[in-house]
């Protein structure tokens, strides 16, 4: 399971970084939903099954199709960029991130008794036998029902408000009239010769 945790999160990284160095906006943006999905597959191997969906529908299935679908339809030029003068500020705004991430993940962490307890038990089994999706369901159903009862009345009245917003009401169309398309005759062709 480390492996595979260190395979995926140096995928996630790699395909960052494509997201950044790409030329073809189409292709970058295809590299931000492999990013999404490597995202959603260590959630799902952390056991965070709720979070990992959510990556899956909300960020792959809406935001970056949007953002691919934008993209395509502006017909962006693809201009060739030979000069790489702002690869090493990245690298080094990259390095230094990282070394913040560290420093601060070791400061709160050092003076944890969580890690320096030599426990046998894994902490798992202080937990609830539930999954996360349960322990959302539960907890939005049973003390949040008012709100999410609120949330769907909502999120209706938005769809049928773009719905309505988007269809033309007054726009005159031209109704056709077949019996007199029918009943013409080559003889108007026939004056102007």
């Amino acid at each position: 399971m480390q492996i595979l945790h260190s395979f995926l999160t140096f995928f996630l990284v790699v395909s960052g970084l494509f997201v950044l160095i790409s030329d073809n906006p189409v292709h970058s943006v295809l590299f931000l939903i492999l990013t999404f999905c490597n995202a959603a597959a260590i959630l799902f191997l952390f056991n965070a099954e709720f979070l990992g969906l959510i990556f899956i529908i909300i960020y792959v299935g809406a935001i970056a199709v949007l953002f691919l679908f934008v993209v395509m339809m502006l017909n962006v030029k693809i201009y060739s960029s030979s000069n790489f003068f702002y690869y090493p500020f990245i690298l080094l705004g990259g390095f230094i991130l990282a070394v913040q991430i560290f420093l601060f993940l070791e400061k709160a962490f050092s003076g944890s008794s969580f890690l320096l307890s030599d426990s046998t038990g894994h902490f798992t089994l202080l937990l609830d036998n539930l999954n996360g999706i349960d322990l959302f369901g539960q907890g939005l159903f049973n003390y949040f029902l008012l709100c999410v009862l609120i949330a769907g009345l909502v999120l209706l009245v938005a769809m049928i408000g773009a719905i309505t917003l988007t269809m033309n009401f007054s726009s005159p169309r031209k109704t056709e009239s077949v019996a007199r398309q029918l009943s013409r005759s080559d003889n108007f062709l026939a004056f102007f010769k």
